[in-house]
């Protein structure tokens, strides 16, 4: 059976360009509904491990802490259809500490690179533009939920971009350095 390799950087990007294209292309409860689509998705499993449990013959019964599993699952999921506003901000902090990471490690990136290429000034506004959002939305995440999820998508979606602008940039010097192969 072959092992499945992931292309980490490749998730990244597409993972970055579409939470960032839904997030800016979205209506103004976006961030509701998907907050009421994850609660979903907690509700339906842990309901029919619940009820598969309860409707198991008793001699057949997986342990109980399965029953218990889903119905913290049942719970959580309605937890976050019942109250998506608490858990929106919550996302929107989550979020904004996935753009910090994501600025800081372009940074490093960036100065890494410095060592074996020219770097340009204009590279280093994307992560400092992705580093100010972040610590706007780990400060407000509710106060600005709407238009921090539009500036959040739009972050996203630069941050997305550039990476392809950084690989095809230093792609070159990348291939001949190990150090900058690790970063990158």
């Amino acid at each position: 059976m072959k092992k499945l390799s992931i292309n980490y950087f490749t998730l990244r990007v597409i993972s970055a360009i579409l939470l960032g294209t839904v997030l800016l292309f979205s209506k103004a409860n976006a961030l509701h509904f998907v907050v009421i689509v994850i609660g979903v998705l907690f509700i339906v499993p842990g309901l029919l491990a619940f009820v598969n449990y309860l409707l198991s013959a008793p001699e057949k019964r997986p342990d109980i802490v399965y029953m218990f599993a889903g119905l913290g699952s049942l719970l959580f999921g309605v937890a976050l259809v019942v109250q998506p506003e608490f858990f929106v901000s919550v996302l929107m902090f989550i979020l904004g500490l996935i753009l910090l990471m994501g600025s800081v490690e372009q940074l490093v990136i960036l100065l890494r690179a410095r060592k074996y290429a020219k770097v340009s000034a204009f590279f280093y506004l994307t992560p400092l533009l992705l580093l100010t959002t972040g610590i706007i939305v780990v400060l407000e995440p509710a106060q600005f939920a709407e238009f921090i999820s539009k500036l959040i998508g739009a972050m996203c979606l630069i941050y997305g971009v550039m990476e392809v602008v950084y690989w095809i940039k230093f792609k070159r010097n990348v291939e001949k350095s190990a150090h900058v192969t690790e970063a990158v």
